[in-house]
């Protein structure tokens, strides 16, 4: 018998583990905690405890195909999927769009994990509800909700360097309710690092900042509060309320060659407002998202290492976003068909901060609609297919400065996709999917002078990826193993060339370079994932292969994309509440760009981790670990080395 995929998707919500904020999830397929997802790749809150992952960035970079890399000087945490660059990935917390709108990026390492139930990850074919710009995939972080009339945890973690000092700590609360047929959730966390210290292989390069030992202005902090209210009515439909204000400051690590930049960040804040619903009708639902999202930031640039006279007056980055999703579903017969439609609205403002002068403005609005069904052909055939209609208008380029920027662009495109998914038996499954996706450039992409060093491009136009997948998932109780096979085609991928122009710096003269449509990659990849549970004994882990070639500009490189990354675990119940545990993680073939900008191979790595976990009641947990066991000196981004030796403990008490 076929099973009704409203009354499926009311069973999941209701037996997610963890409690997932169930308005949050944005999904193709409707599954539960035993069924196997072909479509989305999930890691969990048990996931994200068990390997000790502090930041979401830390949590990502150990699932198959998503790398964590570095931006360098910025000092922002990033990731790419399967080569996709960061800016090329719709990042949503609950389903609401949190890339910041001026350049389409976000610090992945500013985000705790303390109150996440699960992160979703779509690797090429996603769902049209998420909207346009999902490219390079998406990440859907969905945050807690509780199914307790009294739940929560309080943790905290102390990290100590390699010579056993303070380097930093982590404090979290997490506080949610549900009685009758209301619910709240209340989360806070706060995170000190007073410095890290980098591994004891370091040598300092003649004319290097850098000594060893402890890295260079590397203090930051952040602090979060989260609140959640919600109503469920007795038909499972939901009504919710949320609020998350998130403020942090940070300190630049230099470039450990000669001659780097001297950068801080003050601030670094971030506050988002969200109302969202779903209502249920038997064999149809109607699910709506309002949303405000505001990012506020700045950077100071230094003349020198004494970090005392600015190089020039810093600016204040205000940037906001606000938007609507209405998303219909409804069941016929053999078919589940969804409808969607996306609204977003995006405001940068650059502020001069000793002026207090608006120097830039950029307006822009995104609205995407589409369609998809899932058609079981059979019980063991299923069709997905989609399509969407995304389009991007320019509203508004104000500069000070005077560029011209008259009659502004507008972009649009159609993005289909379509899947095959076969059930060999109840516990494997084939798929095989294409899929076409869309990147419409940011407004850092048309508009950005570079400080002086660029030409703007406001005509610069889209680029459009083409994806082939096959894949196969086997999973029970015990076991699992999943394979990947992936083909994908980049087309007017936008690459920086030299133009005419020139500009002088230091009695040197450059060419100023201007964004174009001239790029065309191709990547090819393999992901296996694996993991089995005996009793006592459970080990995993994962591998990726990605080769990008760049078809048109024979120099041109993605950067920071390792050619093959792997990582594994293992962990053994002890007795009397003891287990241990442990990890090893290897990546290398990644290239990044030197001040001269050639490409240079970014050295191979690979790292241990181990804890003993003690648990003398079910309530109660307190681990003791090393990260980074053999002090390996690691780098995402060339000449920004990160953390040696770590030691740390930690103490969590659910209740």
């Amino acid at each position: 018998m076929k099973k009704s995929f409203i009354a499926l998707s009311v069973v999941a919500s209701l037996a997610l583990a963890d409690g997932s904020y169930t308005l949050g999830k944005v999904s193709i397929q409707a599954v539960n905690a035993e069924s196997i997802n072909m479509i989305e790749q999930t890691t969990t809150s048990a996931d994200i405890a068990q390997n000790n992952e502090r930041t979401i960035a830390e949590s990502l970079d150990n699932v198959s195909g998503v790398s964590m890399n570095d931006s360098g000087p910025r000092g922002e945490a990033k990731v790419s999927i399967r080569g996709q660059s960061a800016s090329r990935i719709g990042i949503f917390i609950d389903g609401i769009p949190v890339y910041v709108p001026y350049d389409g990026n976000f610090d992945f390492g500013r985000f705790l994990t303390n109150d996440i139930a699960e992160i979703d990850i779509s690797k090429a074919y996603s769902s049209i509800a998420y909207g346009a710009n999902t490219m390079g995939g998406v990440v859907n972080i969905v945050t807690k909700k509780p199914t307790k009339e009294l739940e929560g945890n309080i943790r905290g973690e102390i990290v100590l360097d390699s010579d056993a000092k303070m380097a930093r700590h982590l404090e979290s609360i997490n506080v949610g309710s549900r009685v009758g047929n209301f619910y709240a959730q209340l989360g806070g966390s706060y995170t000190k690092r007073d410095h890290f210290r980098m591994s004891d292989s370091y040598s300092p390069v003649s004319g290097s900042e850098q000594e060893k030992g402890d890295r260079f202005r590397s203090e930051a902090r952040d602090q979060k509060i989260s609140l959640k209210v919600g109503y469920i009515a007795d038909d499972t439909s939901e009504v919710a309320l949320s609020y998350a204000k998130q403020e942090g400051q940070k300190q630049h690590p230099v470039e450990v060659n000669p001659n780097p930049r001297h950068m801080d960040s003050p601030f670094w804040d971030k506050e988002t407002f969200s109302i969202s619903g779903q209502k249920n009708f038997g064999s149809s639902y109607i699910k709506a998202l309002a949303y405000y999202d505001k990012s506020e930031n700045t950077m100071y640039f230094y003349r020198d290492k004494t970090y005392t006279t600015l190089q020039f007056s810093p600016s204040l980055y205000d940037d906001y976003s606000y938007g609507a999703r209405v998303e219909y579903g409804l069941e016929i017969g053999d078919n589940f068909l969804k409808l969607a439609a996306n609204y977003k609205k995006d405001i940068h403002r650059d502020i001069d901060l000793f002026t207090n002068i608006l120097s830039k403005k950029y307006e822009d609005h995104t609205i995407s609609i589409g369609a998809e069904d899932s058609y079981k052909i059979t019980n063991d055939l299923e069709i997905l297919a989609g399509i969407s209609y995304d389009r991007l208008e320019a509203d508004k380029a104000y500069e000070t400065t005077p560029n011209a920027y008259v009659g502004l662009d507008t972009m649009s495109a159609v993005n289909p996709q379509a899947a095959i998914i076969y059930t060999l038996t109840p516990e494997s499954k084939l798929r095989a999917s294409a899929s076409q996706k869309t990147y419409l450039p940011s407004m850092k992409d048309r508009f950005s002078g570079g400080m002086g060093t660029k030409e703007p491009n406001p005509d610069l136009d889209k680029e459009m990826s083409t994806n082939y997948e096959v894949g196969y998932t086997y999973k029970t109780k015990e076991f699992l193993v999943a394979t990947n096979f992936y083909f994908t085609q980049v087309k007017d991928a936008i690459s920086s060339v030299n133009t005419a122009k020139t500009y002088v710096k230091k009695s040197k003269t450059y060419f100023l370079q201007q964004n174009q449509n001239i790029g065309d990659f191709e990547h090819t990849g393999f992901e296996l994932d694996a993991a089995y549970t005996l009793d006592d004994t459970k080990v995993g882990g994962n591998f990726a292969y990605i080769d990008v070639k760049e078809k048109n500009i024979n120099s041109d490189k993605r950067t920071n994309v390792p050619k093959h990354q792997a990582f594994a675990f293992a962990q053994q119940k002890l007795g009397a509440g003891f287990s241990f545990y442990a990890n090893i993680k290897y990546r290398n073939g990644a290239y990044d760009q030197d001040i001269n900008d050639n490409y240079v191979k970014i050295g191979s790595f690979t790292t241990f981790d181990a804890k003993v976990i003690y648990a003398p009641m079910k309530e109660l947990l307190l681990e003791v670990g090393v990260k980074n066991l053999t002090d390996k000196l690691v780098e995402y981004s060339l000449g920004y080395p990160e953390a040696g030796r770590e030691y740390f403990a930690t103490l969590n008490y659910k209740f």
